[in-house]
């Protein structure tokens, strides 16, 4: 089978796969205009029990795809540190992702630590922004210039906190970045899971904004010791294992995946395509179904 995408990430691989093996292919070939180098590298890790080539398309012929590196896991800055902990030490999960420290409140980034250049009239030092995204630091910025940091910071967790808990009605809020949310609930309580620890790390595919969802991902151990990536998905789509399969050999080579999804987000497409991850060889694909933080 022959597909052709404008632009292949990995919602759009997973959902070729799946429409090959339900058609019965004995292998499908997929043309990409944008981001082939990225398909081949996440096929890899994919066996459907067929072959899949990723082609990339170039005028009216194409060429085989080579796929692109993993992305680099970018350290904090080493001065950080004082602010991490102030950010702790107000009840925050602090977590590092593309090198910047975000404070989250059940998930949801309130908080950044943020260097301020001095080619724009900054110090060249850290501080911390309040604010969910940067749309409202900016917005917090310019309405409470002068307010101390602190201050901003809690009224920003108290609206959060207000509209966001177990058994909140559906708001603007409560719907953003549930993923992030089952893994901000796991890692407070991470026996729920069967686990002993878990620590948040970042995947190969991070949201773009607050409003993008994504499958989020975390690092833990079993109780006989084994090492577990586990990645949690609400809403996440045929999105999820490819990101989870693909964060793996950034985070954890050959490491068993473990999928976390809510009970209605559990398709039978999903079941398939975490088939595909296991029989790929480079480690066991688990999936369980959680009853996710918002829910009555």
């Amino acid at each position: 089978m022959h597909v052709l995408q404008e632009r292949t990430g990995p919602a759009e691989l997973a959902a070729a796969i799946v429409h090959a093996a339900r058609a019965g292919a004995r292998s499908l070939v997929l043309h990409a205009d944008e981001a082939a180098g990225t398909a081949a590298r996440l096929a890899r890790c994919l066996d459907p029990g067929f072959e899949i080539t990723v082609r990339e398309v170039r005028g009216s012929t194409s060429a085989p795809a080579t796929p692109d590196p993993l992305p680099v896991v970018l350290p904090g800055a080493d001065d950080a540190g004082p602010l991490v902990s102030e950010l702790e030490s107000m009840g925050l999960e602090v977590v590092l992702e593309q090198g910047e420290w975000r404070g989250e409140l059940a998930g949801l980034e309130v908080a950044r630590i943020v260097r301020w250049p001095s080619e724009t009239g900054g110090d060249d030092l850290l501080h911390i922004e309040a604010g969910v995204g940067r749309f409202d630091r900016d917005a917090t910025a310019l309405m409470h210039g002068v307010e101390d940091p602190e201050t901003a910071l809690r009224r920003a967790m108290d609206a959060v906190s207000a509209r966001r808990h177990p058994g909140v009605a559906t708001n603007p809020v409560s719907v953003l970045a549930r993923s992030r949310w089952m893994r901000s609930a796991a890692v407070t309580d991470p026996g729920a899971l069967g686990l002993v620890d878990l620590q948040p790390v970042e995947t190969t595919f991070p949201p773009a904004s607050v409003r993008e969802e994504r499958p989020a991902a975390a690092l833990g151990h079993r109780g006989d010791g084994e090492s577990v990536l586990v990645v949690f998905g609400a809403g996440t789509g045929f999105e999820l294992v490819p990101v989870a399969v693909d964060t793996r050999e950034l985070q954890a080579p050959g490491r068993t995946v473990v999928l976390v999804v809510p009970p209605r987000d559990h398709m039978a497409s999903l079941d398939e395509l975490v088939a595909a991850g296991s029989a790929a060889g480079r480690g066991v694909v688990e999936l369980i179904e959680v009853d996710p933080p918002w829910a009555t």
